[in-house]
């Protein structure tokens, strides 16, 4: 997707809403061969097509609480400002936990809680194919309860990365 370089609020909220809409690029992948039981996926788009790009021919199973932290305009203003400054600020407020995002950062440490308990009741191998915001929380969490990752030593995450993560 192309973002708007400059945007007002509202221009921001809809890029937003396309980019969840958006589909992948035309990409190089190279398929995985992993070990798993289950491959999960947000509701986005994006992730089913990831995963049937990386798995064509796995069966994938919907996981809602592993879909990306939404992001909307840190305020209301039809004033044109930088793209950057619409994503700092938003994120930002989801740090401090500002109503103004539609999750807070602690909703989504929960979030991100329930994800590894759900994995964990099921006691299986698994795939999680979600989204860069929402991975940096689930990373955090997991390290926090004691799982040793794997494929995590960049400060910035790229598309496609694979984590491992054992416990």
């Amino acid at each position: 997707m192309k973002w708007p370089q400059k945007c007002s609020s509202s221009v921001f909220d809809v890029a937003c809403a396309e980019y969840d809409r958006s589909d992948l690029e035309n990409i190089n992948i190279t398929l995985l061969d992993e070990q798993f039981n289950k491959i999960y996926v947000s509701r986005l788009s994006r992730s089913v097509n990831t995963a049937k790009s990386l798995f064509p021919n796995e069966e994938y199973y919907e996981m809602p609480e592993i879909g990306e932290v939404p992001l909307k305009s840190f305020m209301d203003t039809e004033k044109r400002l930088p793209l950057w400054l619409w994503n700092v600020l938003g994120r930002v407020q989801w740090f401090i936990g500002s109503t103004r995002q539609l999750e807070t950062r602690n909703n989504t440490i929960l979030r991100a809680n329930k994800v590894i308990n759900l994995c964990e009741i099921k006691n299986e191998d698994c795939i999680l194919v979600t989204h860069g915001f929402f991975m940096k929380t689930l990373i955090k969490v997991l390290k926090n309860r004691g799982y040793l990752l794997v494929g995590n030593n960049q400060l910035k995450f790229k598309n496609l990365q694979v984590i491992y993560a054992e416990k």
